[in-house]
């Protein structure tokens, strides 16, 4: 297998396709080489017939040696299954096996003739094989090693260094033979794995393909799952939604219709303190209804209106505070709460929407107001850390059950105790709040204990850039 099938690094989705791929072959080929231990089995008995009589028990222990890292390179294999499927250790093993059963051959051709050897055509099969399993460069240098090895081993049997082992081949023990026989063994050799590459390279490519389409399809495929998620959720909370907005804005319609059918059927004089106290009633409910529509509107302007929101640079939050301060100061002089603030720093937010910072810390700071009792106490503290401001609006007032601490921002929402302590409140500012934060790539967090009082933080990078700018920039 040639490295470029393996996709990449050696832990890559890819090669370890080829990995498994590899695993398999190798055990295959570790099987195969129980049969070729038979065969030498077979050859040290049969050998004498054929003029072998002193290399039997050459064959026999060579027969032993292949059977023991036969066996050794089996439980290498079962220890490498279980904790390491990587290719670059299957490789090794691969290089390794067919190194051992290169070089067991080239001893076996010694025992068995030499250059006239019946066992040559095996090495032929050797790089077949390995070309399938490893990398085509690396067969190459092992072809030629063995082209090398072998044709050494020739010469040294030639020259008598070595003791060539004759066999009946019904051929002429010469030394053109041998010259020829080596020169078939190099060119059959490095012919092999060149045509097993030619070959085996279009199915590699083949299953290259296949791999990076089955990757395609289950990455689109896991994408589209958790669009369809994403999908679902929204029309959840779509449905959630207005379900909700419809229970508030009945309640309030209901009254309306039921003062003005009244006073229309003529039951009652509209001139008269009775008529005169549900035109009234129902100018109450009217302004709870455009309350809670500016409500509506302002949450889904920073829901869908992103886009044209207006981004202003260099947002001194700072002065929105203190502006605000200005603005609350009568209320909590009529309410008779104290407003300290306790600024540690100059937060400069680099983009940043002026109307929904004010509206986040004015909604804080007004509920923080109304909600405190007579004599009470309204901090608003500012400080800047590691390019985050965080603004803390904490009160000493009635404070928010612990089972509606987690819902507070979801729309609609108001606690029992907020509802007797003040009964204006459409239950979608702290909605907003949320709203503006995060579009501002912000956090809120809320801590209460019920009569004790709440502390609502506020976190916002300095240096956030919304998307919509980037993209306006970008166009």
């Amino acid at each position: 297998m040639d490295d470029r099938a393996v996709g990449g690094p050696p832990d890559t989705p890819f090669s370890f396709v080829n990995a498994s791929e590899l695993l398999g072959r190798l055990r295959w080929f570790a099987r195969l080489r129980w049969v070729a231990v038979a065969g030498l089995a077979v050859a040290a008995i049969v050998g004498p017939r054929f003029g072998l009589v002193d290399t039997w028990p050459s064959l026999t222990l060579v027969a032993g040696l292949v059977a023991a890292y036969n066996a050794v390179y089996l439980l290498w294999l079962r220890r490498l299954s279980e904790a390491d499927h990587r290719y670059s250790n299957l490789r090794v093993v691969a290089i390794i096996q067919m190194v051992s059963d290169l070089a067991a051959l080239v001893v076996v051709i010694h025992f068995t003739g030499g250059c006239h050897s019946p066992v040559l055509p095996f090495l032929v099969f050797h790089m077949a094989i390995g070309t399938i399993m490893i990398s085509t460069r690396i067969m190459y240098l092992l072809a030629v090693a063995t082209c090398s090895v072998t044709i050494g081993l020739f010469l040294l049997e030639h020259r008598g260094l070595l003791i060539h082992h004759h066999i009946h081949t019904g051929t002429g023990d010469t030394a053109a033979g041998c010259s020829l026989n080596a020169a078939m063994l190099v060119v059959l050799l490095l012919g092999v794995v060149y045509l097993t590459d030619s070959v085996t390279s279009r199915f590699k490519e083949r299953t290259r393909a296949l791999f990076r389409t089955s990757e395609k399809l289950r990455d689109r495929g896991e994408e589209l799952q958790r669009l369809l998620s994403e999908m679902e959720e929204a029309e959840r909370k779509k449905s959630h939604y207005m379900r909700i907005s419809a229970h508030q804005l009945r309640s309030p319609l209901g009254t309306i219709k039921t003062s003005l059918q009244v006073l229309v059927d003529g039951y009652l004089d509209a001139g008269s303190d009775h008529g005169r106290r549900l035109l009234v009633g129902a100018t109450e409910r009217v302004d709870d209804l455009l309350a809670i529509v500016n409500d509506l509107l302002e949450l889904a302007k920073m829901r869908e209106g992103r886009a044209q929101a207006p981004w202003a640079r260099q947002v001194y939050i700072n002065q929105v505070i203190a502006d605000i301060f200005d603005a609350m100061t009568p209320i909590a002089q009529e309410r008779q709460v104290e407003l300290v603030p306790d600024f540690r720093g100059v937060a400069l937010l680099d983009w940043g929407v002026p109307p929904d910072l004010v509206y986040i810390f004015e909604n804080l700071i007004h509920n923080a107001i109304i909600y405190s009792a007579e004599g009470g106490e309204v901090r608003v503290s500012l400080a800047v850390d590691d390019g985050i401001a965080t603004v803390v609006v904490e009160d000493q007032g009635i404070g928010i059950p612990e089972d509606l601490q987690n819902d507070v921002f979801l729309e609609f929402v108001r606690a029992p105790n907020a509802k007797i302590h003040a009964e204006g409140g459409t239950g979608l500012g702290l909605s907003i709040v949320k709203e503006g934060v995060e579009m501002h790539g912000g956090t809120v967090t809320l801590e209460s204990t019920p009569e004790r009082g709440s502390r609502f933080i506020v976190r916002l990078p300095l240096h956030f850039e919304p998307p919509e700018v980037r993209n306006r920039q970008v166009e």
